[in-house]
């Protein structure tokens, strides 16, 4: 009963979402809806009458009649081909108001669980569950036209023979109920489905994409990965033949009672008419609606199975919705408050651990930086370094008042106002496959159609000779004219994003020059420190000669930093810092 329930109320909840996205089409759809059904079952009259009048030798009623069958069937096939033309149309801009939907509830989410492996198969399941609001709004007006079909169909039969009536409800329902049965494991399987589907596609893209393609021949992979690849489809193909089966069965079953009745109702029929009870226009017309009383109370069932598996899915969004919602909110006690970093950067025993691991990525971080600032972050791989940025710049939660800028707790603050006057180029940097312009301007947007300016940024970077088109070159391998760049120039070009606006107040280079040539290194870094100068710089690098260049220097180690202080200073302590600047010292020897 209380599925029952939850099925009214999430069909309804879906039903009143497209109801309110295009009340006139909604309505529309019901009116046809009616009308279809109406014409439905006169039609059964209507072949009775006409098989009557042909038996009877009466012309002119047989030409009425069968003008009069036309006519309806020419006005339902007017009336369904406007509403299909409609409803497309209709069903498009929901599709699109949906995907829009979804968007902002990835965006809403936070960082830190959009990087856990889970999101990936959770969001292909997000975009599985979202089309089920349109299809459960399709299902429920599906479902008033078979009721009212299957109900008008039902009198006749009841009319003309109880038992017939009886035979066809109770087939009708038989194979409704047993659809319902498979409902639940439908789910379970389709669900698997789609988290599986993410593991085999990697896999082909890998196999087939341009990015993978240096690495594939010369290590001679495809042989591998096509092994990987062909397991994990043969797994997500036996789920699909696990739900074939259970679709066959089904079907295979209602086919056999239909057989079995229509059986029945076939030596009921030819007994009466044989008796003279019943004409032959009487046997087309109960054989008519016996088909569909029996069809449409399936389909009924059908319709209230999907829309008990739709609820199970889109309630499982509704708790997805409240989940990030309730992360969002949890936080905030007070109003949030203003970004301002005009004095110092406290941090106070800051420990973080990811949710998928034991050990923690920081532990205990102790620092203040000042306005105006320039710290190198230096460490091994896996030391903290980014994951310490991350939660700088709050795209990652803190669990308790551990950042302070200006006194104020990081988890206090409008983290929009915030990015808005923070920058930084990541080490994976996105490579946005759009054009020039696109790839300079998402560091502002607002900047976006200031032509001049994003001249000027492409000179500061050494890039204002490359583009044949200007900044509207195409970039990438999403269009047959786009053009793709070396690593070094796409590295530049993400530099770009930094220089586009002069508000920041906090920029954060992470390896910034990592691709660059030794030269170009210099050049670049010159320029990245002049338009930073009076900004607060948190340069996270490999690359010691770098760090010299910085106030201080936080050398990092097993999530702690380990060594704070100045080039000169960290050097006479014969620590992390020296080992790592003799090392590298080496090189150039």
């Amino acid at each position: 009963m209380k599925t029952f329930a939850n099925t009214i109320r999430c069909a309804g909840q879906a039903f009143f979402k497209v109801y309110r996205f295009n009340k006139s089409i909604v309505l529309l759809s019901l009116f046809i809806s009616l009308m279809v059904a109406l014409q439905s079952n006169i039609n059964i009259f209507l072949s009775k009458w006409i098989v009557d009048q042909l038996s009877a030798n009466n012309l002119y009623s047989l030409l009425g009649s069968i003008a009069l069958l036309i006519t309806f069937q020419l006005v339902r096939l007017v009336l369904e081909s406007y509403s299909t033309l409609k409803n497309g149309r209709m069903h498009m801009e929901f599709a699109v108001h949906c995907e829009n939907d979804l968007i902002d509830l990835v965006a809403k989410t936070e960082l830190l669980d959009k990087e856990h492996p889970q999101y990936t198969g959770d969001f292909s399941y997000w975009s599985f569950i979202n089309g089920k609001y349109l299809e459960s709004y399709t299902t429920v007006t599906q479902l008033a036209k078979q009721s009212l079909i299957a109900a008008i169909s039902m009198g006749y039969l009841l009319y003309y023979h109880l038992y017939i009536g009886l035979l066809a409800l109770l087939v009708g329902t038989s194979k409704g109920i047993y659809d319902l049965y498979a409902v639940q494991r439908r789910a379970v399987i389709n669900e698997k489905l789609m988290r599986q589907a993410r593991v085999y596609h990697y896999y082909f893209d890998l196999l087939t994409g341009s990015q993978t393609q240096k690495e594939m021949t010369l290590f001679q992979l495809v042989p591998y990965f096509r092994q990987k690849w062909m397991r994990k489809k043969n797994e997500a193909n036996a789920l699909s033949m696990q739900l074939e089966k259970l679709n066959l069965k089904r079907q295979a079953s209602g086919e056999l009672l239909s057989i079995i009745s229509s059986g029945i109702v076939i030596v009921i029929i030819a007994i009466l008419i044989f008796r003279g009870s019943l004409t032959i226009g009487d046997y087309v017309a109960i054989t008519m609606a016996l088909t569909m009383t029996e069809g449409n109370i399936t389909m009924m069932f059908v319709s209230i199975s999907r829309l008990t598996e739709n609820a199970a899915h889109i309630e499982r969004l509704h708790k997805i919705e409240n989940d990030v919602h309730a992360a969002i909110h949890e936080p905030v006690q007070n109003e949030l408050k203003p970004f301002r970093f005009q004095d110092k950067l406290r941090i106070c025993n800051l420990t973080f651990r990811y949710p998928n691991r034991d050990e923690p990525a920081l532990t205990d971080i102790n620092a203040e930086i000042g306005k105006g600032e320039m710290i190198a972050i230096l460490g091994e791989n896996g030391s903290g370094k980014s994951t310490l940025i991350k939660m700088l710049l709050g795209l990652y939660r803190s669990d308790s008042d551990s950042i302070f800028y200006d006194g104020v707790s990081i988890r206090l603050l409008d983290r929009s106002g915030m990015w808005s006057k923070t920058s930084a180029v990541f080490q994976d940097y996105i490579k946005y496959m759009t054009d020039v312009r696109d790839n300079i301007a998402v560091g502002n947007v607002a900047e976006v159609h200031n032509t001049n300016k994003l001249h000027s940024v492409l000179a500061k970077v050494g890039l204002s000779k490359t583009f044949e088109h200007g900044l509207e070159t195409k970039l990438g391998m999403l269009e047959d004219n786009a053009v793709n760049l070396s690593g070094g120039q796409w590295q530049r070009l993400a530099l770009s994003r930094v220089f586009i606006s002069d508000k920041h107040e906090l920029v954060v280079f992470d390896e910034p020059t990592s691709a660059l040539d030794p030269v170009s290194e210099v050049r670049m870094m010159n320029e990245m420190l002049e338009h930073c100068r009076g900004k607060t710089v948190l340069m996270v690098s490999h690359r010691v000669g770098i760090a010299r260049r910085a106030d201080r220097i936080f050398v990092m180690e097993s999530g702690r930093i380990a060594e704070s202080g100045t080039h000169d200073d960290l050097l006479r302590e014969h620590g992390l810092y020296h080992e790592m600047w003799h090392q590298q010292k080496q090189w150039y020897d």
